[in-house]
């Protein structure tokens, strides 16, 4: 699928010699299966995003001789009459991705830039665009050039490659302690239960007074998803009783384990089930991928809660245009929400 070659802003730089740029949804080089990745993280890969964006992605994708160079694939809505280039549901960022390249740290950079500039300008016309970068894409400068605003958040991440023991030395003490009392009364198993998944997002979100989001149905199909089902684990935290308290979403990959969503039951949030989620998820990580990741949060509570397991801060960034006087309107709401990002189902209950 070719797409326009506008781009969001009226001046574009003057053309490079780089290979042809070809926009494909439907090319397959973006597998996790690929002996040579093209994706930073698992949300960028073609597997992941036929689950959450079916039919509804595509890649802008830099080649040269059948080798991808850089790769950048987006969602594109419409919103009350608005074209938006955006990402899907459950889906923090979606790259770019620029193909590693060993030499000097000037020329490697200059060639990064060359490659962005491509990308940014095989982008179809929108009125905005919120075009988050994954944590390893710390260079967005070519974007600010062609008039997008940068925008910096954070998320936590545990390095594992050093023991287990050691990670749980480094989280505070505090948090080892509700892990300590939430296991007496709490068993944690993988399960494929998308009904009781469901009743812990309504109940998370009402308690709020907040509808509840549109994300049962993205949920389903990635645990639907043939494709998906060695890099995904539901976990739910139950009582004696049966009872569902929380559940966590994790996506994994050799690279990274994220923490996709969860919520937790509102009458049952002094259990500190969704505390043990997290540790628990964090062990069965352990040998498994080489980064535990928290996703998010911008959320003061939630980012405490986060931090009290050990994790580091690692920035994000995110490219934000807009190029009419509703696009900026939609700027700002992105702006708004990105500054409330987080998990809701693990906030208060660490404080």
């Amino acid at each position: 699928m070719q797409t326009s070659a506008a781009t969001l802003d009226a001046a574009r730089p003057a053309k490079r010699a780089l290979p042809i740029i070809r926009v494909t949804v439907d090319a397959r080089p973006t597998s996790m299966l690929a002996a040579e990745p093209t994706s930073h993280t698992l949300f960028e890969t073609a597997e992941w995003l036929d689950a959450v964006a079916p039919r509804a992605w595509a890649a802008a994708t830099i080649e040269d001789n059948g080798r991808v160079l850089a790769r950048l694939p987006y969602v594109m809505k419409s919103r009350a009459g608005l074209r938006i280039l955006t990402v899907p549901p459950l889906t923090p960022w979606l790259g770019p991705w620029i193909a590693p390249k060993k030499g000097k740290y000037p020329t490697c950079l200059s060639r990064e830039h060359e490659l962005l500039h491509q990308l940014i300008g095989q982008l179809p016309r929108v009125d905005a665009a919120v075009i988050p970068a994954a944590p390893e894409q710390g260079n967005l400068l070519p974007f600010y050039w062609h008039g997008f605003d940068l925008t910096l958040g954070y998320t936590y991440r545990i390095a594992l490659d050093t023991p287990l023991e050691a990670i749980w030395q480094d989280a505070e003490g505090k948090m080892r302690n509700r892990v300590r009392r939430a296991a007496e009364k709490l068993v944690v198993s993988v399960s494929e239960d998308i009904d009781e998944v469901g009743r812990l997002i309504v109940g998370t979100y009402r308690r709020q007074g907040l509808a509840p989001p549109s994300i049962l149905a993205t949920i389903a199909r990635i645990l639907d998803s043939p494709a998906l089902k060695a890099h995904r684990e539901l976990l739910i935290a139950r009582d004696e009783a049966g009872r569902s308290h929380a559940f966590a979403l994790l996506a994994f990959d050799p690279r990274h384990t994220i923490y996709s969503a969860g919520g937790a039951d509102p009458f049952l949030r002094a259990s500190g089930a969704q505390t043990l989620l997290l540790w628990r998820a964090i062990e069965r990580s352990h040998g498994r991928s080489a980064v535990f990741d928290f996703e998010g949060s911008m959320k003061e509570e939630i980012e405490r809660s986060f931090r009290y397991f050990g994790a580091v801060q690692t920035p994000q960034l995110t490219a934000v245009a807009a190029r009419t006087l509703l696009g900026r309107g939609y700027r700002l709401l992105a702006r708004m929400r990105a500054s409330k990002r987080g998990h809701s189902g693990s906030a208060d209950e660490h404080a």
